[in-house]
């Protein structure tokens, strides 16, 4: 039996995608995926986010520690600037000039040349646009909580730290001077010349960032392919794993002869994950979706009296369709942890599901409960228990799901 790793490694994401989006992805479909698997918005730009990065990591370091010293010795341009005045003299005074302006009339003048510099230098245009872009996807980065635990994200280790640096040295340095400029070919050639190491490194993340924002030269399927996982939690990670078995001992178990079989997690307007059908009738596996409308007594309650909308969502629910119309449904609660009280707690939360939603939730078993924890669960599902749980190398149990895809070809579950 392989590891949830090994197997979500295996089959993430291509059985969770349509037979077309295995070859290509719209950056509207990469979007939506992600979205929907994640349960967040922007997730397709903070995955371009972290792909851009991840394989620069030890540049971006580098990058932030390299900022603070170039900013101090910042290149510059000087040139003379010529200034008169009435009786003042600024910068060193130019005699050729006060006594041709004085020759030609008026009030007394007085002309200057003060010596400025600018650092509108177009290696230090790329500098600062790099370092601007970069603290913009790291911001990103860490509202998605990649930064929380860098021992779990190793290829982010330091990037707080990194991002504060460079946040700090664009407010309170020289490279508050430089202009902001469209970055062309003839700043990357300057910055590819420059002396300072912190030009080069500027110019290795610039590169590497060109695609944050374009869909135009990117493989989104292998984007997505890649490192749709990397940003996740190891929960999230989980609850895909168990998902994606589900769906393929469900497929097993109804067998190939006059199944169809519907990925739709890209498609517009579909909230379930799959669909298996057949003679009329409907397996449907939703994800992280709220399929019921009849409001149970807990969300009654929360509306009530703490005045929130927010509905009880299930990891996963299935139901079976007849003509359209739902006929039973089964809900699954998904927990990632070794701590046994945390995984009670899932099992009372199954229990609540099994109450909450009782007028939907009919045959066997109503609720389950998958953990990750090995050798957690110590007894086989019983079949006198609504709810029941089980370990993820028993998932998914024969007894179980001969009771899930129950009703599917037999018309009176």
């Amino acid at each position: 039996m392989s590891t949830w790793e090994e197997e979500l490694k295996k089959y993430f994401p291509g059985y969770l995608l349509p037979s077309a989006g295995h070859h290509a992805l719209t950056r509207e479909a990469a979007s939506r995926f992600l979205d929907r698997i994640t349960g967040k918005s922007d997730t397709l730009k903070l995955l371009l986010a972290a792909s851009a990065l991840a394989p620069v990591a030890k540049e971006v370091r580098e990058f932030s520690r390299e900022l603070p010293a170039v900013a101090r010795v910042l290149p510059s341009r000087t040139e003379m600037e010529q200034v008169d005045s009435a009786g003042q003299i600024r910068g060193r005074l130019d005699v050729p000039g006060t006594f041709r302006k004085n020759l030609a009339g008026g009030p007394p003048r007085i002309v200057s040349r003060i010596r400025t510099r600018d650092f509108d230098l177009p290696e230090n245009a790329l500098l600062v646009d790099v370092a601007r872009r970069l603290t913009q996807v790291l911001a990103r980065l860490e509202d998605s909580g990649a930064f929380a635990k860098d021992t779990k994200r190793g290829w982010a280790q330091g990037f707080r730290g990194s991002s504060d640096r460079i946040r700090h040295t664009l407010d309170s340095s020289l490279l508050r001077e430089v202009s902001p400029q469209s970055i062309e070919a003839r700043h990357e050639q300057a910055a590819r010349t420059a002396l300072h190491p912190a030009y080069k490194l500027a110019l290795r993340l610039h590169e590497s960032m060109k695609d944050i924002e374009s869909s135009a030269s990117v493989d989104l399927h292998g984007l997505v392919a890649a490192g749709a996982l990397l940003p996740l939690e190891e929960s999230v990670r989980f609850e895909l794993a168990v998902l994606i078995r589900l769906g393929r001992e469900i497929e097993a178990a109804l067998g190939p002869e006059n199944l169809t079989v519907s990925r739709a997690l890209i498609e517009k307007d579909r909230s379930h994950v799959f669909e298996f059908s057949a003679n009329g009738n409907s397996l449907r596996i939703h994800y992280n979706h709220a399929i019921f409308n009849e409001l149970g007594a807990r969300d009654r309650g929360i509306q009530h009296y703490f005045g929130e909308q927010g509905r009880f969502r299930p990891d996963i629910t299935l139901e079976l369709l007849r003509a359209g119309q739902r006929v039973r449904a089964v809900i699954v609660e998904v927990k990632y942890s070794d701590k046994m009280d945390y995984l009670k707690q899932g099992y009372q939360q199954a229990l609540l599901y099994r109450a909450e939603y009782a007028k939907d939730l009919s045959g066997w078993p109503k609720a389950i409960l998958v953990v990750s924890s090995e050798g957690a669960i110590v007894g086989a599902p019983r079949r006198e228990d609504d709810v029941v749980a089980v370990g993820w190398s028993q998932w998914v149990p024969r007894a179980v799901l001969e009771g899930l895809i129950d009703g599917f070809a037999n018309p009176n579950p």
